[in-house]
């Protein structure tokens, strides 16, 4: 709790808007001021939530985030800048922050939240907002706020769509939705398939709502609102506990937090290998396309990236369809699979040979790589 039981006249000026609020007044103003929130991630989702929790008057936040501010970051992660390049982003994001509220209380965690912090961690907070973009981390945040008995808001983007979720202790918990940690190869992350910063702008904001009325006692149920920004749709599930959650059901296995728990699984392999590399390089894939029997070569691209440059007799399956393609793509015959820079392809190539594909194999250094080392008609972007 503050020193002062009141606000201070700057405070009543500052946030005169919002203190006229039906069930916000002075009372719940001073209930976000006295509030401590943790914030996973400084990136897309927690630069808005940051921005928007500081704006809003919450008196102390906590950053955690491993990494440092590239320039791949700038055009969705708001809360940096070019001045702050190379800077670990807890940084980058304090002094941010610290400009929309000079009185806000910022503590810094650039080790990021792992298995072995994260007990301890959550225990300092109120609230903990998950705008992490790993599954593990997701699941560690998840599991963590269940055993430490603290809500969870959870936000996830992939290209112009995203979700907020909702968990309240002892009401559901992220794994009554979500179980089991899925394969990372199975999903694409926004570094493969893309994202809109304006859709990390939406899904940031809301998930900082939700932030705030939970703080203000407005949430009494778990609940998961599905964002289509390029449809201009919103759909709002409630949700309940699931009896046999791991977590929190009546038997949870879950009791602790295990390191082995939060590893990412393994992809099962039924079938050997030793056939075929897992990668190949361009110039190896140029002489394999131009044999007698030429591998198929499938692109994961997105059709807007294949209609710019593509390679000959490449067919186009788009990462996120892969899955329900599976049918088009052949067992009996080697398979090159190729993106921009071989980091989606590598995914997809992972994934096919988990599913039995034998004969597979990444093409490394994608189409950028066939362009400046085997055919440089082909435009690069």
């Amino acid at each position: 709790m503050s020193a002062d039981p009141r606000l201070s006249d700057h405070e009543r000026a500052l946030y005169a808007r919002q203190i006229r609020l039906p069930g916000v007044g002075e009372a719940g103003q001073l209930r976000l001021r006295d509030a401590k929130v943790l914030i996973l991630g400084a990136g897309g989702l927690g630069s808005p939530v940051g921005l928007y929790l500081a704006a809003a008057g919450v008196g102390h936040l906590g950053i955690a985030d491993p990494d440092k501010v590239e320039v791949s970051n700038l055009h969705r992660q708001i809360v940096h800048g070019f001045d702050t390049l190379g800077l670990p982003k807890t940084i980058s994001a304090a002094e941010a922050l610290g400009e929309i509220n000079p009185g806000l209380k910022v503590a810094l965690h650039p080790e990021g939240f792992t298995v072995e912090n994260a007990a301890a961690l959550v225990a300092r907070y109120d609230l903990v907002v998950d705008g992490t973009d790993n599954f593990a981390t997701r699941f560690l945040a998840a599991d963590a706020c269940v055993l430490g008995g603290r809500p969870l808001v959870h936000g996830s983007v992939l290209r112009d769509s995203g979700q907020v979720g909702v968990f309240l202790p002892k009401s559901g918990c992220y794994r009554c939705l979500y179980p089991a940690i899925p394969d990372a190869a199975s999903v694409p992350t926004c570094a493969d398939a893309g994202v809109f910063g304006a859709t990390c702008g939406v899904i940031g904001s809301w998930m900082a709502s939700e932030v705030i009325a939970i703080l203000l006692g407005r949430r009494t149920a778990p609940r998961l609102l599905l964002v289509d920004v390029a449809a201009g749709s919103t759909r709002l599930l409630a949700l309940s506990a699931d009896p046999a959650c791991p977590a929190c059901g009546k038997a949870p296995s879950i009791r602790s937090l295990e390191k082995t728990a939060y590893a990412p699984p393994a992809c099962p392999t039924p079938f050997p290998m030793s056939a075929a590399p897992l990668e190949i390089t361009v110039e190896e894939a140029s002489r394999l396309l131009a044999g007698p029997t030429p591998p198929v070569l499938i692109d994961v691209r997105e059709p807007d990236e294949f209609a710019v440059c593509r390679i000959e007799g490449a067919r186009l399956v788009p990462m996120n369809t892969v899955a329900a393609r599976l049918a088009e793509i052949p067992q009996d015959r080697p398979v090159l699979v190729q993106c921009h820079h071989g980091g989606r392809s590598m995914k997809v190539t992972q994934f096919l040979r988990a599913k039995g594909f034998a004969q597979v194999s990444n093409l490394q250094g994608g189409i950028e790589a066939w362009s400046l080392r085997v055919d440089p008609k082909v435009p690069r972007y």
